[in-house]
């Protein structure tokens, strides 16, 4: 994050140590490295993309795909509650700065980044801060408005103000840091593709609807699916699809 690049925090999150903190489909690369796609955990750390909280390799057939691109794609491991808070974004700006370093990539390499649900959300707010050459953004299913999706699961109060409290103010103002609805103004002039649920009871898709509506006032070129009678974290086919054909052709043609 911008406001945390004043601190050098390699002692802990480096080239040697960024297995700790996110699960990366390294051993697969093949030929030269084109770019990194970071992909937030959702809450409990899910992923509709294929990653795992567990410690791992990142192997799913996407990852699999993307190494032999010489993409390198990386899970984070900030914590299943984590909602895209201040110390989530830090640690993935360290992952990815630890990359760079590691393959001595060039301080613009493509970066994409990527998430659902929860990891929707961080996302978007990584997107909103984050210092490193972003060209897209991919937010499935995403909490667009904490306040919004507060009431909708039992575990969303307790874990969204577990993210909230380690900041020095009020609950309130804590989380508008974190809710992309609070933030639209922030986000930067790169592609996005979202894509909702019809049937969603936790993020609704209408909250998604005037999120991408405000986006594009904005200004900002976004591709939009609607997927009428899924619930939450369900994907058609062609737009699970279509998600990462993006994400691919943000870093190699962006």
């Amino acid at each position: 994050m911008n406001e945390n690049r004043r601190y050098n925090d390699t002692r802990f999150i480096n080239r040697d140590t960024i297995s700790s903190y996110a699960n990366t489909n390294e051993t697969l690369l093949q030929g030269q490295i084109r770019g990194i796609i970071l992909e937030l955990p959702g809450l409990g750390g899910g992923s509709c993309l294929g990653g795992a909280m567990q410690l791992e390799e990142y192997h799913s057939p996407q990852a699999v795909s993307y190494a032999e691109d010489g993409i390198i794609m990386a899970y984070m491991r900030p914590g299943p509650w984590s909602w895209g808070n201040c110390g989530s974004m830090r640690m993935t700006e360290a992952v990815a700065q630890a990359l760079l370093q590691k393959y001595d990539l060039a301080a613009d390499t493509p970066v994409v980044v990527c998430g659902g649900s929860m990891g929707g959300l961080g996302a978007l707010n990584f997107a909103a801060h984050t210092g490193l050459s972003l060209r897209g953004v991919t937010a499935a299913c995403p909490c667009v408005d904490v306040f919004g999706s507060f009431d909708k699961h039992p575990e969303f109060p307790c874990t969204l103000i577990s993210a909230a409290a380690c900041y020095d103010m009020p609950l309130e103002e804590a989380l508008k840091r974190f809710s992309p609805v609070e933030n639209v103004d922030r986000m930067p002039k790169v592609p996005y593709f979202i894509c909702s649920d019809g049937d969603d009871t936790l993020c609704p898709e209408e909250q998604c609807d005037q999120y991408v509506e405000t986006l594009k006032s904005r200004g900002h070129s976004v591709i939009y699916h609607r997927q009428p009678g899924l619930e939450h974290g369900g994907f058609f086919p062609e737009v699970y699809e279509a998600l990462f054909a993006f994400m691919r052709a943000c870093i190699l043609q962006g």
